[in-house]
């Protein structure tokens, strides 16, 4: 019975020591994907607020998503590392030209070319972390930052993806990203309203996404309205 007691203690012990390492990796693996995000909308002349936004309004349409549709198959693995992944989506503006990212006007047909380029770079950077490559955060990273721009009617970039050849991991972030784009002071442009921006957005005037995704957005429309900080 002693020995029993003491095999069991043991595990316990064991089961606590995983428990907290498990919790370790995934606090430092938050806190590096902050850091370089945060470096990421620094150098792009953001407030930083924009990858806290982004992360929040993924995880409010992750959590809407099952309630539309059981088209997609999101594990639980992956509701918490899709919002984790989509702080990167812009990673790949570190290698755009400051006199593009911060150009207060309009960007010319070149230098919008130029700008594209940035989902396909933070792809590439993150394809180059060849230790990684099997990791699930990675995988995940890299199909929202390369395509995070693709269009539903398959007009976006860089690959002219269309409907559910996009991943939804980048299709989520799609929504959210230009969402927020559109209630958020730019050097290019004043912060809409919330009103204003759902408008642009159903009004097809933001290009074409998943309309259950859109059903997703107008779901959580109080908690938007509100501010998602």
């Amino acid at each position: 019975m002693f020995n029993t007691i003491k095999l069991y203690a043991k595990q316990r012990r064991l089961i606590s020591l995983v428990s907290d390492q498990m919790y370790e990796k995934d606090k430092n693996n938050r806190m590096m994907i902050s850091i370089l995000s945060q470096i990421v909308e620094f150098r792009n002349g953001e407030s930083g607020s924009h990858v806290v936004n982004i992360k929040r309004i993924t995880e409010l349409l992750l959590d809407r998503l099952p309630m539309r549709t059981n088209k997609y198959t999101v594990s639980g693995t992956e509701q918490l590392l899709i919002p984790m992944a989509a702080a990167l989506h812009d990673i790949g503006k570190i290698g755009i030209d400051d006199k593009i990212l911060n150009k207060p006007g309009r960007l010319t047909k070149e230098e919008f070319e130029i700008m594209k380029t940035h989902s396909a770079i933070g792809a590439n950077m993150l394809e180059s972390l060849e230790q990684f490559r099997d990791e699930p955060l990675l995988k995940i990273a890299h199909d929202i930052c390369r395509w995070h721009h693709e269009r539903y009617d398959g007009r976006g970039y860089p690959d002219g993806l269309k409907g559910d050849e996009i991943p939804i991991s980048a299709q989520i972030v799609s929504v959210a990203d230009v969402y927020d784009a559109l209630v958020s002071e730019r050097v290019y442009k004043k912060a809409y309203s919330h009103e204003k921006a759902m408008a642009l957005i159903l009004n097809g005037e933001c290009g074409t996404f998943n309309p259950v995704l859109v059903e997703c957005l107008k779901d959580i429309q109080n908690e938007l309205a509100n501010g998602v900080e």
